[in-house]
């Protein structure tokens, strides 16, 4: 489409100057990925901001020498913004994000994959300025602690992936939170995250759209967690439980569950029907 610009193919040979000579004489874009673009710096993206005020989606995955002063040129002036990928702009700190949060109110989906440097704060500002959050990537951001799951759980209803692979701190408390209060996850990532089977039963009861969950290197995850997942999840495709206490009977459950035919799809939205439970397309539960 005239309003998308997709550089990603030819991202060894993208410079600061092509894509500021573009934005310059493109100003009707809404989506730009930049993917990979490894040579873009901030100048870029200034420019972008200055020009593409109808922006809507910006992927910059291992743009590494990215930093706060481009993100939050964006932030301030491109205010319509719903998608930022940042996966591997580990020069990126809170300042950015928050100024996102504070300007970007309409946001649904954020990767912050491998940016170490967030903390809670950000994901606070996130969770209490943009409550249509639909998706959040926080892999590798080891300092997010359960009061940003919190956040999140009691500000984003919408919630459908969220991702904490590697996010040490995560415990039960932020997980039962989790899904208690956003139980139209559909993908749930905890890899590496101190959880129990004691939680998962709990997402194994909220989360009946569930379709992928990916637990490994749990260590305390044992059967238990498949049977419970089973028997409540009728839409799982994915279990991912590598280097945790699940038995061969439990990885034998998991290509059960991987096989069985799926019911028919659930309406969007159905975890916010009137409390009579789950409705199927075309079908009353």
């Amino acid at each position: 489409e005239n309003n998308t610009l997709n550089l990603n193919p030819y991202s060894h040979h993208v410079t600061d100057d092509m894509v500021i000579a573009i934005a310059e004489n493109c100003e009707g874009l809404t989506t730009i990925n930049l993917n990979l673009c490894r040579m873009i710096t901030d100048a870029a993206l200034i420019t972008i901001a200055e020009r593409c005020l109808g922006l809507t989606t910006i992927e910059l995955c291992f743009c590494h020498n990215i930093t706060d002063a481009g993100v939050i040129a964006l932030a301030e002036r491109c205010k319509g913004l719903t998608k930022i990928i940042l996966d591997g702009c580990f020069n990126i700190t809170d300042a950015a994000i928050i100024t996102i949060a504070e300007n970007c109110g309409g946001l649904t989906s954020i990767n912050l994959d491998d940016c170490d440097h967030i903390t809670d704060a950000a994901i606070i500002a996130l969770a209490e300025n943009c409550p249509g959050l639909v998706e959040i990537i926080l892999i590798d951001c080891s300092d997010i602690t359960n009061a940003a799951v919190v956040a999140l759980a009691e500000n984003c209803p919408r919630l459908a992936e969220i991702d904490l692979e590697n996010c040490y701190n995560i415990t039960d408390a932020a997980v039962i939170t989790l899904v208690e209060n956003c139980p139209g996850l559909t993908t749930i990532s905890l890899d590496f995250c101190l959880i129990t089977d004691a939680a998962i039963i709990v997402v194994s009861e909220h989360c009946d759209g569930l379709t992928t969950i990916n637990l490994t290197g749990c260590n305390n995850i044992t059967d238990a967690t498949l049977i419970a997942l089973a028997e409540n999840c009728e839409y799982l495709e994915e279990i991912n439980c590598d280097a945790t206490k699940v038995s061969a009977t439990g990885r034998q459950l998991i290509q059960e569950v991987k096989m069985r035919p799926k019911p028919p799809p659930l309406e969007e939205g159905w975890w916010a029907n009137d409390g009579t439970g789950p409705q199927c397309k075309g079908m009353m539960n």
